[in-house]
């Protein structure tokens, strides 16, 4: 939609309608509507989001090293800010060496694009106009903010400017020229020697030898009456060659200018002169002239090209492969290690890093692919740049305002507001071109996003043992309070009554009362036992005294310490003879009484207990069994946490805490051994666990 506006077209975009006033947005900023909208299409009640609008709109501003791209971005980041829109800009490599003369000053527009929000995007082609346009179709590029030139021409048959290709091309894409400042400027080009790389005295070599192969060839060939075009064929051969030999475009078009004079000079009549006596062989040396240099050119390009596609597809391996390392990686010392990697492959030079530890800065560690010099980059000045960098969160070092004279580039790796680290980069080899420099920030940004996953991993895993020393300091609360009071207040209650009525109570009930008041004790006494083992193992303050016991032995102590309502069940043992363990005795011997007792409480009287111990895949294994009702299948993957005893929680009808499985099963851990729960044919529950024999060696 379009508005006549301070006697110009401007492009906006309406926002709302509130009553007959629209609120606007657009490409102007000056423009605003305050006034009644007699010249627009009223639309009533209708309102355009603005999450929409953000979706929709996709601004592409060009990059390059030119002073007015400066006013470019500035404007386009402008636009994009208004709108809301993406932001992206966009570089096109052609590997010229025009573009590693002005690396400089392109990388500071780069990095002026990136703080002004800008999405870096570089691609690579000859063709600058097509690869833009090209690019903007495949993303969704609605406005492309380009640089004109007000310089005139200096002829007809000059070329098209960079902006009249792109109108040309994607006429269906907006358009948004910013003039130059600069008035009547003619277009000034880089001379061809300027463009050109210079050959090295081996690229001279290469070629004064394959042209004189070539001669030598065509001279074979006129012994053997082959035709001119054979020997012009020769020649052109010879030119490709030298344009995949040698680097740039010298040598090929200086080997395109050679062959034609040897051809004259060597293989036409007269020879040894520059002179012909054929009509036609001038029209051959034109033909043959341009041949060689079309041919040159483009082997020449498609050896650029091909050098730059290898070059990005490196990087962008280097890119997976850095994103693929730091997943495996949990720690931030094993993570900067990798990313250190990962930049010595993709930089070939040294890198220095620093890691945040408690709040402060480390000592530099260096990562080297080289010996020489290693210590240069260690010293205390570098160390007090990458320090600087850290505290004020900005690059600094060599090619930046803060300490220039500094030996490294400094990059706080950083999240957020977050820093975990600085990298520094040496700059004594040559600097950094605009891509590599895209590709250490995206991996310096994904060392940084993995550091930050490992803090919230390790945050994360704390809150959880919090949360669970929490639950598990609320069960005990609640199981001390209900479980532990009601035998206590059994015991007080029958002790009031013997002190009070002994005199008139039976024989018989002043030995249930005092049954009573054991039975209490002990249970208390095993649950306060209990409590103190598994507290002490969980806190790494438990003390084993490991010791070699016979295990039929130790079966028969455990036994003993089993409550007077074993005499209502059946208890067997069969134990094989001299099966010698390692073990803490006193700890084994708590397990075994859990178990039995376990099987007591959860078994109606007269069940059968069965104790077995045998030796088994060079450990001792024994087993409880007992053949009550068993334990359904949903329990059995909860057994063995603490206070969980079945139907809660906490402790149910039986008066149990649910500590003596989970102190088992920490316990037999403690010995490297495994305690697993079975079904009991054909009914009951089988807990087995295995302990570590014993080295010695018994002499009969």
């Amino acid at each position: 939609m379009t508005r006549e506006s301070y006697q110009n077209d401007m492009f906006f975009k309406i926002i709302d309608i509130v009553g007959n006033v629209a609120y606007l947005k657009g490409i102007n900023l000056r423009l605003y509507a305050d006034s009644e909208l007699e010249d627009l299409n009223k639309v009533e009640n209708q309102k355009i989001e603005d999450d929409t609008q953000k979706a929709d709109d996709h601004i592409l501003v060009c990059l390059s090293a030119a002073p007015s791209n400066l006013k470019i971005i500035d404007t386009a980041a402008k636009m994009a800010n208004a709108l809301q829109a993406r932001f992206t800009a966009l570089y096109v490599q052609t590997g010229t060496k025009a573009e590693a003369m002005d690396k400089e000053k392109l990388g500071e527009h780069i990095r002026y694009a990136e703080t002004l929000g800008a999405e870096i995007v570089m691609t690579h082609g000859e063709n600058v106009p097509v690869q833009i346009a090209e690019y903007a179709r495949l993303s969704g590029v609605t406005i492309i903010v380009i640089g004109q030139s007000n310089a005139r021409r200096n002829h007809f048959f000059s070329k098209s400017t960079l902006t009249e290709k792109l109108i040309e091309i994607i006429p269906d894409i907006d358009i948004h020229i910013v003039q130059d400042a600069v008035k009547n400027r003619t277009y000034s080009k880089r001379s061809f020697t300027e463009l050109a790389e210079k050959p090295s005295v081996k690229d001279y070599v290469l070629t004064a030898f394959i042209f004189v192969v070539c001669t030598l060839i065509g001279l074979l060939f006129q012994k053997l009456d082959f035709t001119d075009t054979n020997i012009v064929t020769i020649y052109i051969f010879g030119v490709l060659i030298t344009s995949i030999v040698t680097d740039g475009y010298f040598c090929s078009i200086a080997g395109s200018f050679l062959s034609v004079f040897l051809f004259c000079f060597f293989l036409t009549e007269p020879r040894m002169s520059f002179q012909t006596y054929a009509v036609g062989y001038p029209v051959t040396f034109l033909i043959m002239l341009i041949s060689s240099v079309l041919t040159g050119t483009l082997a020449a390009k498609l050896k650029t090209h091909a050098k730059l596609s290898a070059q990005l597809a490196f990087r962008t391996q280097i890119l997976f492969d850095t994103d693929r390392l730091l997943q495996r990686e949990k720690g931030e010392t094993e993570i900067l290690g990798v990313t250190c990697t990962q930049l010595i492959r993709l930089l070939n030079r040294n890198i220095t890093a620093y890691i945040v530890k408690n709040g402060t800065l480390s000592e530099g560690k260096l990562f080297s692919g080289e010996k020489e010099n290693s210590d240069d980059f260690l010293t205390q000045e570098e160390q007090d740049v990458a320090r600087w960098t850290y505290e004020n969160r900005q690059r600094a070092g060599v090619s930046t305002h803060h300490f220039p004279q500094a030996k490294c580039l400094y990059l706080a790796i950083r999240s957020g507001n977050n820093v975990y680290g600085v990298i520094g980069i040496p700059m004594q080899k040559e600097t950094l071109d605009s891509y590599e420099y895209s590709i250490l920030l995206s991996v310096i940004n994904g060392c940084a996003l993995a550091m930050e996953n490992a803090q919230n991993a390790m945050e994360k895993e704390k809150n959880a043992i919090l949360a669970k020393n929490e639950q598990l300091r609320a069960d005990l609360l609640r199981a001390i309070s209900h479980d532990l009071r009601t035998p206590l207040c059994s015991i007080s209650g029958n002790a009031d009554m013997l002190l009070g009525n002994s005199e008139r109570l039976d024989e018989a009930t002043r030995h249930q009362i005092y049954t009573d008041i054991y039975d209490d004790s002990e249970w208390l006494i095993g649950v306060v036992e209990n409590l103190l083992s598994i507290t002490r193992l969980n806190d790494g303050r438990l003390k084993f005294k490991f010791t070699d016991q016979l295990l039929d032995e130790v079966i028969a102590e455990s036994l003993r310490h089993i409550s007077r309502k074993h005499d209502d069940y059946k208890i067997m043992t069969d134990c094989e003879e001299l099966v010698l363990v390692r073990m803490d005795v006193q700890l084994i011997i708590q397990v075994l009484v859990n178990l039995i007792d376990n099987a007591i409480k959860y078994t109606p009287p007269g069940s059968v207990i069965c104790i077995r111990g045998i030796k088994t895949e060079g450990k001792a294994q024994i087993s409880v069994e007992d053949n009550g009702p068993g334990i359904p299948e949903e329990m059995k993957s909860h057994i063995f946490e603490m206070f969980y005893t079945g139907k809660t929680t906490v402790a149910d009808s039986h008066r149990s805490l649910g500590l003596g499985l989970a102190l088992c099963h920490s316990i037999i851990e403690a010995h490297n051994g495994t305690l697993i729960l079975t079904d009991h044919a054909p009914h009951g529950c089988n807990f087995i666990f295995t302990l570590p024999l014993s080295e010695v060696t018994l002499n009969e």
